[in-house]
């Protein structure tokens, strides 16, 4: 399916290779003037440092066409479209049968008998995001009412890894402006460097977003299902390239005992504080009043341009191939702008059931 939500429902549509990309989201409330300055920032950082992203520039123009009325949200189904003015279709033509290796050329002709729009990977291509970062600025806008703070850096890439950080508001705040979010700037060059590096011989890296939501209400989320990290998580591995997600401490609770493990909790000037944060926000699906922190982990990109075994599943042959095209050396760097915008998302959804707006 390519809709989600209850309250506020969106469905994306579009292929990376087709004329728009788009989203409609359904219950989005009226009244609202969308502040078109912060999607087109959101949509900038998204683009991002041309030195280390993809070679495709795409302006990335959209247009809101239902759902808007005098400069105010209607309640009516808000629909926005994205056009793809800079595709090159002809590598992909070219080379048609002929698996990617990681990609879901393969699994795609399988599931829709070979109907899928494969060009640039349609419906699994990195361009989808676009129309995510979107929504995410749309629920941006109202939680920011709310005093709610969602902000991601680049924790680790290529083996690099950031500096300590403690998420306080004033420093997520300016995370959040920047395209490559690093607390250290020694690491954000060294990481740099590698991409470089990596680029120059071909290949690619992998890399982990680390994400903060501030000033959540307490017991936010719901029983099982629809918990905080249920779906956080699922949205977050809609994102293409993510293999993992974990929450505070996540897999390293694994190998603590209790007693280290436990959040122990104390009345500070008469509120509850935590001692630590393995929990990362959340206990039994529901905020808990401390800083929701959670970690994404992206695979490397799958196309490179070093050659790979894999098959050619129209004539049945094996075959070696190396990708050619536009691709970024590093999708952690966009996809953690995805993750930011889905993390806001889930947050506004799950506001959205209490009757929050």
């Amino acid at each position: 399916m390519n809709t989600f939500g209850q309250k506020l429902r969106a469905t994306i549509f579009g292929a990376s290779h087709g004329e728009y990309v788009g989203i409609t989201i359904d219950g989005y409330p009226a009244g609202v003037a969308i502040d078109g300055s912060l999607i087109r920032k959101r949509l900038d950082q998204r683009r991002g440092m041309t030195a280390v992203t993809s070679k495709r520039r795409e302006p990335d123009e959209y247009k809101i066409i239902s759902g808007l009325f005098n400069g105010l949200t209607t309640g009516a189904p808000l629909t926005v479209l994205v056009s793809n003015r800079d595709v090159d279709s002809a590598p992909y033509r070219e080379n048609y049968g002929i698996a990617r290796p990681s990609h879901a050329d393969y699994v795609y002709y399988h599931k829709y008998r070979g109907h899928a729009d494969y060009r640039g990977g349609g419906t699994a291509s990195g361009r989808m995001t676009v129309v995510l970062v979107i929504l995410g600025a749309l629920c941006e806008q109202l939680l920011a009412g709310k005093n709610i703070i969602v902000a991601s850096r680049i924790k680790e890439l290529g083996g690099v890894k950031d500096g300590e950080f403690d998420p306080k508001e004033e420093a997520l705040r300016t995370l959040r402006e920047e395209a490559f979010p690093a607390v250290s700037s020694e690491a954000r060059e060294k990481m740099l460097e590698k991409i470089a590096l990596t680029a120059a011989g071909g290949d690619s890296l992998g890399g982990i977003a680390e994400t903060y939501a501030l000033n959540l209400p307490i017991g936010l989320g719901e029983p099982f299902f629809d918990g905080v990290e249920s779906l956080i998580a699922r949205l977050v591995f809609s994102v293409p390239g993510v293999k993992g997600v974990e929450f505070g401490a996540g897999f390293a609770l694994a190998g603590m005992t209790g007693s280290v493990a436990n959040d122990e909790m104390s009345y500070e000037n008469g509120r509850v504080a935590y001692h630590s944060n393995n929990a990362g926000g959340i206990n039994g699906g529901l905020s808990n009043g401390a800083p929701l922190v959670f970690r994404t982990a992206f695979r490397p990109t799958p196309s490179i341009s070093r050659p790979q075994k894999t098959v050619n599943f129209i004539e049945k042959t094996n075959v070696t191939t190396s990708v050619t095209g536009r691709h970024d050396t590093v999708i952690a760097i966009k996809g953690l702008h995805a993750v930011n915008a889905l993390a806001l998302y889930a947050i506004a959804e799950l506001m959205a059931r209490e009757g929050a707006f």
